[in-house]
């Protein structure tokens, strides 16, 4: 065990009352030198730890510690996740992009299940190219790598991995997460998540094999958000995003979903109609993306167990939705 890692486990551990372990004590549990300690502190804080260093009382961990691999796996295993394999980066320019680079050159099979962690990206998207905005220490960023053979409905890994989401939130955060049909999660009117699926094809059998599960949730705010998205954060705590807990939340309820296999995907299907906040509501749909010249205002009926959206058109007929883009017309929204 390295000292970084040594020097948090006894900070975790902590008995006293107020959280503070002295420099010496820490030295003498890790078997190491003050200086070492020292600079073990310091190498963790820029890993994104809170630690707290207070004159003659010692070091305490302040918010969620750090965000590690080795953190991650460890909340994995505790709640019984064993076969995930992941791959944690502090700058990436983008995980779904990174998980592309390896389904390149190596097989579906071998990556399947494979988990790619950023801290931080500096190339992070969303649907049509849009960036995603993806600054260090604010919140997550995930791709899921899942190849469970041929893939007919793609729809339905964006569907069920928003409720794995809502679901992780509320465990971790306490707090009751909405969906916005197809991809975006919402708490208290603000936006919080993205997904972003992308298929991969095999070219021999012309079938997409893998899905691509990316997931970007603001947690906290900082100085670094802009303007536009420092509203759509769950926490208003920035030293207390507990972004591991909240990482191994999404991964472990995502899996539960889709390894349960079709009964399972079926019921996470009723909760994402549950939750979705566009039901009986009037909104503006943009057939082209980017495009205004097309769109029209309809009534929203129901969600399908495909992911579908059913509306109301205002000539009284119906029509179901499986792409496009949506926003709330009423103006009580």
């Amino acid at each position: 065990m390295s000292v970084k890692d040594s020097v948090l486990n006894v900070l975790s551990e902590s008995k006293s009352s107020d959280g503070f372990v002295s420099g010496q004590e820490l030295a003498e549990k890790c078997g190491v030198t003050r200086t070492s300690v020292w600079k073990a502190v310091e190498a963790l804080r820029k890993q994104g730890a809170g630690i707290e260093a207070v004159t003659n009382r010692g070091y305490r961990l302040t918010g969620d510690g750090i965000f590690s691999e080795e953190k991650i796996t460890k909340i994995l295993l505790q709640s019984g996740v064993n076969n995930v394999k992941i791959q944690f980066y502090n700058v990436i320019d983008s995980t779904n992009t990174e998980a592309k680079r390896q389904l390149a050159i190596k097989t579906a099979a071998e990556l399947h299940k494979t988990v790619f962690v950023a801290a931080e990206q500096t190339a992070g998207r969303g649907r049509l190219g849009r960036k995603f905005f993806s600054p260090s220490k604010t919140g997550i960023y995930l791709s899921i790598v899942y190849s469970p053979g041929a893939i007919t409905n793609p729809a339905l890994f964006t569907a069920t991995a928003a409720v794995a989401v809502c679901r992780a939130i509320s465990h971790v955060f306490g707090v009751e997460a909405k969906i916005k049909w197809v991809n975006d999660i919402f708490i208290n009117g603000s936006k919080v998540c993205g997904i972003l699926t992308e298929g991969v094809c095999n070219f021999e059998t012309g079938l997409i094999e893998s899905a691509i599960i990316g997931i970007g949730i603001n947690i906290a705010n900082n100085s670094e958000l802009p303007q536009d998205v420092a509203g759509g954060v769950i926490s208003g705590d920035e030293n207390n995003t507990k972004r591991s807990e909240l990482t191994a939340g999404v991964i472990s309820e995502l899996l539960s979903i889709l390894d349960g296999g079709e009964e399972s995907i079926k019921k996470s299907m009723e909760e994402y109609k549950s939750r979705s906040f566009l039901i009986g509501q009037e909104i503006n749909v943009s057939p082209v993306i980017g495009q205004t010249e097309n769109d029209y205002i309809c009534k929203v009926l129901d969600i399908t167990e495909e992911a579908k959206l059913v509306v109301e058109l205002e000539d009284g007929s119906k029509k179901t939705l499986d792409c496009g883009e949506v926003s709330i017309h009423s103006k009580k929204m």
